[in-house]
């Protein structure tokens, strides 16, 4: 996949997040393509949202209201989750893909003690 209109940190996560995706499944699929461009997307955004609170700051120093880009960030770290949970790259999704299907509580219980 292409990421030249992206930041140097999103291509070097989306090429980690590709070569994860090879190892654990053998290739990227391409019906996955636009689901990594979303979360490219929303990296990049993340990022230049985290850059300009930091140059102007949580508040508006003259109305001392909250900057309108926390809000934007807040969205893009939970697309970011719920990508992530979709493609089974982030640790929740991978527990949960590894988990036995019929599990008891003693046994789970049993193995966590043992």
């Amino acid at each position: 996949m292409n990421y030249k209109d992206y930041s140097k940190k999103t291509k070097k996560t989306m090429k980690s997040i590709e070569a994860y995706l090879v190892a654990e499944y053998g290739e990227v699929k391409k019906e996955w393509e636009t689901t990594l461009y979303l979360l490219a997307d929303n990296l990049d955004l993340l990022d230049a949202c985290k850059d300009t609170i930091e140059s102007n700051g949580l508040f508006d120093s003259t109305t001392w209201k909250k900057n309108p880009l926390i809000s934007t960030m807040k969205d893009c770290q939970a697309t970011v989750l719920k990508i992530t949970q979709r493609l089974g790259i982030d640790p929740w999704s991978k527990a949960k893909i590894n988990m036995p299907e019929e599990d008891s509580t003693d046994d789970f219980i049993e193995r966590l003690t043992s």
